[in-house]
């Protein structure tokens, strides 16, 4: 008798545990939102992690439960992936109806333009960005390359812009970073969002700086020398140096000797199908272009890319140094020298 009631009291105790686990499932899957404004903006980065993902919504309060989230996606909606954008979570929506929300796509895009591209690449990387089966689909690489070369002076008055030559494109100004748009974002409306964030993260951060004839070079000039070194350098480490041997090679009149600047003059490269061009020939480096830093002394007419901070900051500010010559390795680490025979030297050890 005494063990019959003592299996009743394990087995009552077992499912009143089931029932209290049930019981806490449902009630934090079916926790609404309840928003002041009548939705919350939530954002997901691009190959953000799940568990953060879900770390976040319980940060916003949009969910009640991480653990319960895990158990009903892993149960309910095991192949359920989040995708990258800004979301409008309304009020009400409990996490079905969340998931639901996040399933249809988001509000907003949140595209990730890198270091390094010129205007026609990057157009190409925010066509990519920006999903061309979208019915409001409005953005135009030929409007976005126009615009950034031609026509930029009739919609946009940013401080910076005064210091662009007046033959001078947009080419370098196109600050990198992640955007967040509206999926029929436009080139117009793109390109002034990049130009806010160079103005705002750059100009007026560092103007002291930027403007104050760095190097013994304009505030333009110290621009196509960071985009020659963000080209050039594949790590932060060593681009002050970088930029002062070109800063000084020009002074003592000496050809840059940039190859990055002979890929932006040859262009989009059929054979190889990219814009920088792997495989640089003697013809090539022969090729009759003020680009060409291999053939002709100065400094190019503009910037070749749009350099990030790292690289602008690196130029402005360069470190002195003695060396005249520098390569970056197979690994990408950099190599200086004094000399031509010690640059062949390093050639021969390094590449």
């Amino acid at each position: 008798m005494k063990k019959i009631k003592i299996i009743i009291f394990i087995s009552a105790f077992i499912l009143f545990i089931i029932l209290g686990i049930i019981f806490w499932y449902e009630l934090n899957i079916n926790f609404k939102i309840n928003a002041k404004s009548g939705y919350v903006k939530f954002q997901i980065l691009p190959n953000q992690k799940m568990g953060i993902i879900l770390d976040n919504l319980k940060k916003e309060k949009l969910i009640s439960s991480t653990s319960a989230a895990y158990i009903y996606l892993n149960i309910q909606k095991p192949l359920f992936s989040f995708y990258p954008g800004e979301y409008r979570l309304y009020n009400g929506e409990n996490l079905p109806a969340l998931l639901n929300t996040f399933n249809k796509g988001p509000f907003y895009k949140i595209i990730y333009i890198p270091s390094g591209l010129r205007i026609a690449e990057e157009a190409n990387v925010i066509r990519n960005e920006l999903s061309v089966t979208n019915k409001q689909y409005k953005f135009s690489r030929s409007n976005f390359r126009l615009i950034a070369h031609k026509t930029f002076r009739n919609y946009y008055n940013y401080s910076f812009l005064s210091y662009i030559p007046s033959q001078g494109t947009l080419e370098g100004f196109l600050y990198p970073g992640y955007y967040t748009v509206p999926l029929n974002a436009n080139a117009k409306y793109i390109i002034g969002k990049e130009l806010s964030s160079f103005e705002n993260n750059i100009f007026l951060k560092y103007k002291s700086l930027l403007i104050a004839n760095t190097n013994n070079l304009s505030f333009y000039q110290n621009m196509v020398i960071a985009s020659i070194v963000r080209r050039e350098t594949l790590y932060n480490q060593g681009k002050s140096i970088v930029a002062n041997i070109f800063i000084r090679r020009y002074f003592l009149g000496i050809p840059l000797g940039s190859d990055a600047t002979v890929q932006y003059a040859l262009g989009f490269d059929q054979s190889e199908g990219k814009w920088w061009r792997t495989n640089i020939t003697l013809s090539d480096l022969n090729i009759k272009s003020p680009y060409n830093t291999r053939l002709y002394k100065g400094i190019p007419p503009t910037p070749i890319c749009s350099p990030g901070i790292n690289s602008i900051l690196a130029t402005f500010k360069s470190t002195p140094n003695d060396y005249l010559f520098f390569l970056a390795g197979k690994n990408g680490k950099l190599h200086f020298a004094r000399t031509l025979t010690g640059q062949n030297a390093n050639i021969a050890k390094y590449l």
